[in-house]
């Protein structure tokens, strides 16, 4: 009997919500007009960045340097910006599109409230991501960065005073929880916790590990430096040994691919279906 090459999809990958409407967004503009600005690379992957520069989207990684250049609309990306930058487009009268993540903007919000209350604001996440810098932003007052459950141990909470926890959106949702359950266990009831990691984060996570634990080969595909994809590809690492994360289909690693590989593909959330289904397409092709 002849064997076929089995390739299964998780249930939830690729383009989440927030990454979908900046695009959308960009596009849109685009349409209209010969040039805009995106506040930092619009999303984590080469590919579309790639396709809407050749559009006229122009990257400008530092906006105080760039406000005497700028002569068209600006757009704020899905992983959002400090008030400080709100508050100098404003200030020098330039027209922005914000395609902040609603997600993302309820955590300003929080944190913005807390710590307006007198708290001290813990925020769970990559102090280094342009989301992280974004929600630091709009912090009056004291905050802490933890990037792991070591760090939230080594952490000096005083009972004394009132905390606000938050997360960053594409956190992995299993360190997330051991988190909070150490808070429990020693008893922080001066910890106000947030779980503010995208529902969509969350659908993706669960779904990767149930593919990749059945699975000779897990394909992750999206940008290297995509937060929410290095979790994808950590937690199927887990699972399954021969896990690669790839950018497209230029990077399949076809040596470890034969017909009788079961395969399993998901995808980071700023990775367009197209993207994903060249790389299938691909898969197929090398039976």
């Amino acid at each position: 009997m002849e064997v076929f090459m089995e390739i299964k999809k998780a249930e939830h990958m690729g383009f989440c919500f927030g990454v979908k409407n900046a695009v959308d967004c960009a596009t849109k503009a685009l349409d209209e007009e010969s040039k805009i600005y995106s506040y930092g690379e619009i999303i984590h992957n080469q590919d579309v960045v790639e396709l809407l520069a050749n559009k006229g989207l122009v990257v400008i990684e530092d906006l105080e340097n760039s406000i005497d250049k700028i002569d068209a609309k600006v757009l704020i990306r899905s992983h959002g910006v400090s008030k400080k930058i709100i508050d100098t487009l404003h200030e020098n009268n330039i027209e922005y599109i914000d395609a902040t993540c609603t997600k993302v903007k309820n955590i300003h919000r929080i944190v913005n409230k807390y710590s307006s209350d007198g708290y001290e604001i813990i925020i769970v996440g990559d102090s280094s991501h342009p989301e992280v810098i974004g929600i630091i932003g709009w912090i009056n007052g004291k905050y802490h960065t933890v990037n792991n459950f070591e760090e939230i141990k080594r952490l000096s909470i005083d009972r004394e005073k009132k905390y606000c926890l938050v997360c960053q959106t594409t956190f992995n949702n299993n360190i997330f929880k051991e988190i909070v359950e150490f808070l429990n266990e020693n008893d922080y009831t001066n910890i106000v916790v947030n779980n503010t990691i995208c529902d969509a984060t969350i659908k993706r996570q669960e779904s990767c590990i149930n593919i990749a634990a059945n699975s000779d080969v897990m394909l992750v595909v999206g940008g290297k430096n995509s937060s929410n994809t290095k979790k994808l590809y950590e937690l199927c690492k887990e699972k399954c040994e021969k896990t690669f994360l790839i950018e497209n289909y230029r990077e399949i690693p076809y040596k470890y691919i034969d017909k009788n590989t079961k395969i399993g593909i998901t995808a980071g959330a700023s990775t367009p279906d197209w993207v994903i289904e060249e790389v299938i397409q691909y898969v197929r092709e090398s039976e």
